[in-house]
């Protein structure tokens, strides 16, 4: 068991910046959780780290992409292309604000869509096309933008996953007419919740400020609570303090045969979400404090998530049945680092890799056209040739996590599917 600790990862780290705690603590006693001069500054500073010249913030990534809804003009009833494989509280925002998902096919190699899949969605009733950067690897974003502008719609960007990834020295989410960005746990960038719009389009910027300036701030009181909540995740999410709590528990269930404490997904997770009544909130001055922290290491943090990846890709090489990620357009940051596995071994995988101190986590993504809210849809009228949910399986790659650590999974991968070390 003591080897086993040693070697324990988690299957996703909190990434909070130094100082979070010192700043959480500041703004508490000097009643600056909820406003201060923070915003303004993150806004600032943010914007200028991306390179675009409006941003606003928001309570959340999905309080974001409904801003973005909002206040890009589109009329109701316009279609939305997205993914289909994507995380579906998106789309469903879509849906409950009177727009109609219309779901493309996406490449089995970066799970991203390009123009190729996204053409023959193209109505004379789409408004939009949401380009996603899914698990940090960039969409061809260049000739998206060109188709969209010659068929004459909006383009928002879906950033959640790759705030700070680059293509050919230019950010993701200024490339569209709007970029979205969630600061949520899981993100490389948490600012204990929250999200932020990005936009270069004076019209959308003047909507955004307009609708934000009737937008309701979360109380002092939730918002600190949730912020104690994400640091003490933080430290259970430190791999020696995880494989002394966390870890002890998911080796119980996985002995008797339970749920590995997975988050609801599909159905059961838009479910919950359709009882909702989805509003834009306001980013808290708390969020925004912790943004500019990361805003100092945000950079470094990404080469050294790249770093991880790197090892684990060139360890594994190829194993039969086992699929890792190849980045093929721009800086590919791994904000999670997704192999595809043969759904039928994906579980035993996973078993083997906890047996052996490694956590890992089935993904939140979900095939959209299998899910009921959208099966009245036309969108399943195309054969869907990429990868779905059930053959993901997301490795943590943060720089928290040892280069040794990380040679150590890909011997237990390779030694998995019966192969000598590499």
């Amino acid at each position: 068991m003591n080897i086993t600790l040693i070697g324990t990862v988690p299957r996703r780290c909190v990434n909070l910046p130094p100082g979070s705690l010192r700043t959480l603590i500041s703004c508490v006693v000097g009643n600056k959780v909820e406003e201060g001069d923070a915003l303004e500054e993150f806004y600032q500073g943010f914007g200028k780290w991306l390179g675009s010249p409006y941003v606003f913030g928001a309570a959340s990534g999905r309080s974001a992409f409904q801003l973005a809804l909002e206040a890009s003009g589109l009329e109701k009833g316009a279609e939305i292309i997205f993914p289909v494989l994507t995380f579906p509280v998106i789309p469903m925002v879509a849906k409950m604000l009177g727009y109609k998902p219309v779901f493309c096919g996406v490449e089995p190699e970066t799970f991203n869509s390009g123009p190729e899949h996204i053409e023959p969605r193209i109505t004379d009733e789409t408004g939009a096309v949401l380009a996603t950067h899914l698990f940090g690897q960039p969409c061809p974003i260049r000739e998206v933008m060109e188709l969209a502008r010659e068929r004459n719609v909006l383009v928002i960007e879906d950033c959640a996953h790759a705030c700070g990834v680059r293509v050919d020295g230019q950010q993701v989410g200024t490339f569209g007419d709007i970029g979205m960005f969630s600061f949520a746990e899981g993100k490389n960038m948490p600012c204990f919740g929250g999200g932020a719009i990005a936009t270069a389009d004076e019209g959308i910027a003047q909507r955004a400020e307009e609708i934000l300036a009737k937008a309701q701030l979360p109380a002092k009181e939730t918002i600190t609570k949730e912020a104690l909540s994400i640091e003490a995740k933080w430290l259970l999410t430190r791999p020696l303090v995880f494989g002394l709590t966390a870890y002890q528990a998911l080796r119980l269930k996985l002995l008797l045969g339970q749920e590995l404490m997975d988050s609801a997904v599909g159905d059961e997770l838009l479910e919950d979400f359709m009882s909702t009544n989805p509003q834009v909130g306001r980013l808290a001055n708390l969020q925004a404090a912790i943004g500019l922290l990361h805003l100092q290491h945000i950079d470094n943090f990404n080469e050294g998530a790249r770093r991880n990846a790197r090892i684990l890709t060139e360890k594994l090489g190829e194993v039969p049945g086992i699929k890792a990620p190849r980045s093929i357009e721009g800086d590919h940051i791994y904000v999670y680092y997704p192999l595809t596995v043969d759904p039928e071994k994906r579980d035993d995988l996973r078993h083997y890799l906890l047996k052996h101190g490694v956590d890992s986590k089935t993904t939140d993504m979900s095939d959209c056209t299998t899910l009921k809210p959208f099966r009245e849809t036309d969108s399943i009228a195309y054969e869907q040739d990429g990868p779905s949910e059930a053959s993901i399986l997301e490795i943590c790659v943060y720089p928290v996590i040892s280069e040794n650590k990380m040679r150590r999974i890909a011997r237990l991968i390779r030694a998995w599917a019966g192969l000598p070390e590499h």
